[in-house]
């Protein structure tokens, strides 16, 4: 992979991201979830506790984040997401009730969610949406396509690169890794179970520094993928900030949005000519 010249002469880029899913999560996993005092509040916890945190954090900082949001929970919190947009971040699409589209019956109903979403997001944020994370990474056959379709520049979900790449189709991949994501740490659900265990912030904040490390040696990208109901709690939320000021002391990372990496990427990296053929079709 050729080097990329980040902004400002930094040797790495840096993504801050959060999936703020709300109850969103825990309904699309099970409808009956809905209706249960446990898991909503559990679902809560992100727009009401740890949002505010999270923002409270990267105005500290004064770093960029990027915001994946169920168009569902955008209308079950407007304040939060009023709250998210005012303080200047990047929103994703992210679904709408957290719906896997590899689940879905057909590309006419992903087709139609889609576009129900985006709406939604452009109507309650003002925002031009540039970008979209499959929820729980698990996209369908189509789901890039329909992206590309609908003007979306960017996904961030696939896990076979460390850097970006493009798509047949001509949309960029930011790529992801399970080991970045928190909730594969720290997700739990009792009854019915969930997750793999609670696991401690020390163990987490020691692979995701050697994994910054790996990065910022080989001048890449680092894609870190939370969730305001997760990395929001306090134990959780001051471990991440001991990560964010050890990348500020190299003095050379560029903190960016998901949005903010694709377009300086795709500036340097043109399309296989393939795919410029087809996206001209």
């Amino acid at each position: 992979m050729a080097r990329i010249k980040w902004k400002n002469g930094a040797r790495c880029a840096v993504c801050l991201t959060f999936d703020v899913d709300g109850e969103s999560v825990w309904i699309s996993r099970d409808p009956h979830l809905g209706h249960r005092p446990i898991h909503n509040s559990m679902g809560a916890y992100g727009p009401k506790v740890g949002i505010p945190r999270i923002l409270k954090m990267l105005k500290k900082y004064n770093l960029p984040g990027t915001f994946f949001i169920p168009s569902w929970t955008v209308e079950k919190w407007p304040k939060m997401t009023e709250s998210i947009v005012r303080a200047g971040h990047e929103i994703g699409h992210h679904g709408h009730l957290h719906e896997k589209p590899f689940q879905m019956a057909d590309a006419e109903r992903e087709e139609e969610l889609l576009v129900r979403s985006l709406d939604i997001l452009k109507r309650d944020t003002g925002q031009k949406i540039t970008g979209s994370r499959t929820p729980s990474c698990d996209p369908s056959a189509h789901t890039m396509a329909l992206l590309k379709k609908y003007g979306l520049h960017y996904h961030s979900n696939m896990m076979d690169d460390d850097w970006p790449y493009y798509h047949p189709c001509g949309l960029v991949e930011l790529p992801t890794k399970w080991s970045m994501d928190d909730f594969i740490f720290f997700g739990y659900s009792g009854n019915p179970p969930a997750g793999h265990g609670i696991w401690d912030a020390e163990s987490v904040h020691s692979i995701w520094l050697e994994e910054f490390e790996g990065t910022y040696e080989e001048g890449g990208y680092l894609n870190i993928m939370t969730h305001p109901q997760i990395i929001g709690q306090h134990h959780r939320i001051r471990m991440l900030e001991r990560l964010v000021r050890h990348m500020l002391d190299k003095g050379d990372v560029w903190f960016a949005s998901t949005g903010e990496v694709a377009r300086e990427w795709s500036k340097q990296v043109k399309p296989p000519k393939k795919t410029a053929k087809n996206r001209a079709k």
